[in-house]
């Protein structure tokens, strides 16, 4: 049986992120190092430093033990992409062990100014991390798709018994520090997640569509991404086998081309993560075979807290439950042509509405 792929999910090979921040105080020309540790086919095995400048780009720096992808896309982050290079990462170590994090890393920038990292804990005092669903997408001008980025186990950095240096160019870098104590303990704004399972969901840079051969299970797979349909054509399921803990994507009811739907979508990875809820609806014309395809996530994230901080953190109102409930999905299929004109809009900087279960917007 054969059937048309209505859209992409992609997995991100991010197993761990780390992220340094020094807003208060930042360097001439950064205010953020984000380590990252990639392990997957298409890149290999190996770090990656993405770089906040105050100019709200990013500049990307790969190890040169990864695959360089060079029409590699950015645009989930603030402004986007400044520059893309592969460089030489010396004295890198993210692990947590005991409870305690080290995060060491040196390289040099584009000036040519030696930027050298290391973040040590000694603690022996107990640290409660918490699951996230990270707010990635939330100042993102241009996406090509809702970032779900699920963190396990993130934690900030602890202050006390911490040997924290950073220094650029010689100087001397302040970390910024968390307003309040996590766990009676005071942090650092820095923070990271050795467990990590990314997926962009909905890449609207697929614009052709392609036509799939299904197996016994009615399903098809594409590396880690497997898609199963019912017998009438329809895409009922996404699951994402990767990492220790399975994502599934449910489509109630299935995805078809064939008649106006409205319907609900949800996003599920471990049940300690919680999930996230919205609403999609096709309206098209059957005789052109030209449908369009509406989704927002209505319903935002719905956390599992595991402490008196992610209750605070957390509340139904927060940024961190609300911000993917703007972003919105518009996007023209023309089955004659196989072809998906698609945009995606992040409404925390444009407003989207869902009212009265019938999704709006200003685009």
């Amino acid at each position: 049986m054969k059937v048309i792929l209505p859209f992409k999910i992609n997995y991100s090979p991010i197993k761990k992120l780390a992220l340094i921040n020094f807003e208060k105080k930042p360097d001439k020309l950064y205010k953020g190092l984000e380590l990252q540790y990639i392990d997957g086919k298409s890149y290999g095995k190996g770090y990656r430093i993405i770089a906040y400048r105050n100019d709200d780009y990013v500049d990307v720096y790969d190890d040169y033990s990864l695959k360089y992808i060079e029409n590699e896309k950015f645009n989930v982050v603030e402004n986007g992409l400044n520059k893309h290079v592969q460089t030489r990462l010396d004295n890198v170590n993210f692990e947590r062990t005991n409870g305690n994090v080290e995060i060491t890393f040196t390289f040099s920038d584009l000036l040519n100014r030696e930027i050298s990292v290391s973040i040590i804990e000694h603690s022996k005092k107990k640290s409660i991390p918490m699951n996230l669903l990270a707010p990635v997408g939330v100042g993102s001008k241009k996406p090509d798709f809702m970032p779900a980025f699920f963190l396990y186990d993130f934690d900030f950095v602890r202050r006390s018994k911490t040997a924290a240096n950073v220094e650029i160019d010689g100087n001397n870098i302040d970390l910024d520090k968390f307003p309040m104590p996590m766990n009676m303990q005071f942090r650092y704004y820095s923070r990271y997640s050795v467990n990590c399972q990314i997926i962009e969901f909905i890449d609207v840079n697929y614009t052709r569509l392609i036509e799939v051969e299904l197996d016994e299970n009615l399903s098809f797979t594409e590396e880690c991404v497997k898609y199963f349909f019912n017998s009438n054509g329809g895409l009922e399921t996404i699951n994402i086998e990767a990492g220790n803990n399975p994502i599934t994507i449910e489509f109630m009811p299935a995805v078809t081309f064939n008649k106006d739907i409205e319907g609900e979508f949800r996003i599920a990875p471990a049940e300690c993560m919680g999930y996230i809820k919205g609403d999609y609806q096709i309206n098209g014309d059957e005789n052109e075979r030209t449908y369009e395809l509406k989704l927002i996530p209505s319903g935002g994230w719905t956390p599992v807290p595991n402490s008196r901080i992610t209750k605070m953190l957390f509340s139904p109102k927060s940024m961190f439950c609300c911000w993917s409930k703007k972003y919105l999905l518009n996007e023209v299929i023309y089955l004659k042509d196989m072809v998906a004109d698609g945009k995606w809009t992040n409404g925390n900087l444009e407003g989207n509405t869902l009212s009265n279960g019938k999704i709006n917007s200003n685009i």
